[in-house]
């Protein structure tokens, strides 16, 4: 269940790319890190995007506002095997440069983080969770 802060600068994503980019990162979040395709666990991927002006984004020490984007992905320590990590980064990559605009041919900046949080310091509605709990929800939890 991953939770995905993006950044990025002024101009990088159209509304509507911001919003066909969550859908594609959620997809292939759930994925990745093999959890059900429910409309339970599909309500518990977050994607948080923060646009910033152009001139607030520095390259190398200088503000450059290019389409540099980054990305801090969140997952329950133990979710994603290596290859997983990898599959996760290559699909990230793409589906961000594909909403910047950025030609397939081209290398997307794009920079990742993943983080892996032990599962006693994750909570959701006042409890731990356990990778245990994401992969097998019970039948009947509604969407947040």
């Amino acid at each position: 269940m991953p939770k995905v802060f993006i950044n990025y600068p002024q101009g990088t994503f159209s509304e509507e790319a911001l919003a066909n980019l969550a859908e594609e990162i959620t997809t292939a979040g759930l994925e990745c890190e093999k959890l059900p395709d429910t409309a339970y666990i599909r309500s518990n991927i977050w994607v948080y995007a923060k646009e910033y002006p152009a001139g607030a984004v520095y390259h190398g020490g200088k503000p450059r506002g290019t389409k540099v984007v980054s990305l801090e992905v969140n997952v329950v320590e133990g979710a994603l095997s290596a290859d997983a990590r990898k599959d996760l980064i290559a699909r990230f990559t793409s589906i961000v440069g594909k909403y910047a605009g950025i030609p397939p041919q081209e290398r997307a900046p794009v920079y990742i983080v993943i983080r892996d949080v032990p599962p006693h310091s994750w909570g959701m509605f006042g409890k731990p969770i356990t990778l245990e709990s994401l992969r097998n929800p019970p039948v009947d939890a509604k969407p947040v």
